[in-house]
């Protein structure tokens, strides 16, 4: 590990070292980009969160309003519900005072800008992130600057830990803070970053105001020559907000368009701001911050974060799956309970199913039409096979009958010639039989009158009287 990070600070000092400033884009370009910080500089969101680094801490909402916190217990920092005197107006005062000359970008990104023509989607994505580079440079800044307006000690609020319990061990030793509480918690490579510590504060200030770190899907973007070409696809958001994922998410169309369209807007158009974007379960692509720089590329700089040990990989990937981080699990499961034949329990979502019960808008609703829909498709594909094997059954009968229809054709041919022959045979027969029966009664009456030869009627006792004494005479021999 420390090899790689070594490597990954001197990749962070050399790319800081080439950066240039916005004057190398032409004066079509360079508008549209101050135009765009301009934008962004003056929303309210925006200032506020200058002035907090101003001021030295967040207010306590701020500070609480986060993922993976790194406070706990009774922090002081729950007493600083507002920012301290002046902070606030001193970030109205330098915020409309920055000049092009403070900011300096990647020349790729510059160049690409140069190159791409207003209104095409490499135009407005290289457009982005160089509005975010810049927030991100501003707080880098305003931390260096030093203002730290708190009125108390603010080493004492960031160096605080929890006071060790009656029940913990001998042995016990509170969690170490991080060096600041301007963070945002996957972004903390102070041992990287070509300004230490003031790119960490950067970094939560580009979070706060955009609505997370702006990432881009690089693998896309760059050319065997680490060229950025081609039509790159929507950015991602990295948040760090409670009730929030904190997954890498991909912006939909429309949030990335009206993002584009805020930072093209005139002076006093009227375009509202949509900063910060928040994303949530219709923000669907997602990508898990583990391996979403060496297996993604998804990424902005390549040593922005610093890669996870052993130890943390198993932790990060061992964390319970939740809505908020997958917003597809909830419906998984309904889905899961329902091939195993569970009814649904009595609640919202069996009231809702049956027209019983409104849902209002939000991630809840539109759970239980995601779920009320894939019902739907389900019936409606077996519906459609049913449909299917009744079309089959018809043709099978079709077929069948066809056959059965040619081969009783065949069969009653072969009948009709199986009859004619029979037919043929019983009057062959019977001539046969006739034939036969004619010499059987020629040879019956042959013999009738041979026998009626050989024998003597004797009719009366004077014919035996006759024959026996002579008289009369008998059979031939």
């Amino acid at each position: 590990m420390p090899a790689v990070v070594e490597k990954l600070r001197a990749r962070a000092r050399a790319d800081h070292k080439a950066r240039i400033p916005i004057t190398r884009l032409d004066a079509v370009h360079r508008d549209v980009l101050i135009r765009a910080i301009n934008n962004v500089l003056a929303t309210e969101d925006a200032i506020f969160t200058y002035a907090q680094i101003i001021d030295g801490l967040p207010i306590a909402d701020v500070a609480w309003d986060r993922r993976l916190s790194t406070l706990w217990g009774d922090h002081p920092l729950e007493d600083h519900e507002e920012l301290c005197p002046g902070a606030l107006e001193k970030a109205r005062e330098v915020c409309p005072k920055w000049t092009p000359s403070m900011l300096a970008f990647d020349p790729k990104v510059i160049n690409a800008f140069q190159r791409a023509d207003p209104g095409t989607r490499m135009f407005n994505t290289r457009l982005i992130e160089l509005v975010a580079v810049a927030l991100h440079q501003f707080g880098v800044l305003l931390h260096q600057l030093e203002f730290r307006m708190h009125q108390g000690d603010i080493e004492y609020m960031i160096n605080w830990t929890m006071p060790k319990l009656e029940f913990e061990p001998d042995d016990w030793e509170p969690l170490k803070p991080p060096p600041t509480i301007l963070i945002h918690p996957f972004y903390s490579a102070r041992d990287i970053y070509p300004e230490g510590l003031a790119d960490m504060v950067g970094y939560w200030a580009e979070d706060r105001i955009l609505g997370g770190v702006v990432l881009f899907d690089r693998r896309a973007e760059l050319d065997d020559e680490g060229n950025l070409t081609g039509e790159p696809p929507n950015i991602y958001l990295h948040p760090s907000r409670r009730k929030v994922t904190f997954r890498i998410t991909q912006l939909l169309d429309w949030q990335q368009q009206a993002f584009v369209d805020f930072l093209l807007a005139a002076p006093d158009s009227g375009v509202s701001s949509p900063l910060p974007i928040i994303v949530d379960d219709r923000n669907r692509t997602r990508v898990n911050h583990w391996n979403s720089l060496t297996q993604r590329g998804i990424y902005r700089d390549i040593w922005e974060r610093k890669p996870m040990d052993l130890d943390e990989w198993r932790h990060a990937v061992k964390r319970p799956q939740d809505q908020v981080d997958y917003p597809e699990s909830g419906v998984e499961m309904l889905m899961i309970n329902r091939a195993a034949g569970d009814p649904l329990p009595e609640g919202p979502l069996k009231r809702y199913l049956e027209g019983k019960e409104s849902i209002p808008e939000g991630p809840t609703k539109r759970m239980f039409d995601e779920y009320k829909e894939l019902i739907g498709r389900e019936k409606r594909a077996k519906l459609d096979v049913s449909e299917d094997e009744t079309k089959n059954e018809e043709v099978n009968d079709d077929i069948h009958g066809e056959v059965e229809r040619v081969d009783g054709g065949k069969n009653n041919e072969k009948g009709k010639s199986r009859e004619e022959e029979k037919g043929k045979g019983n009057e062959k027969d019977e001539e046969e039989q006739n034939e036969k029966g004619e010499e059987e009664q020629e040879k019956e009456g042959q013999t009738k009158t041979k026998r009626e030869k050989n024998y003597i009627k004797v009719d009366t006792l004077e014919s035996l009287e006759r024959f026996l004494s002579g008289k009369e005479e008998g059979p031939e021999e």
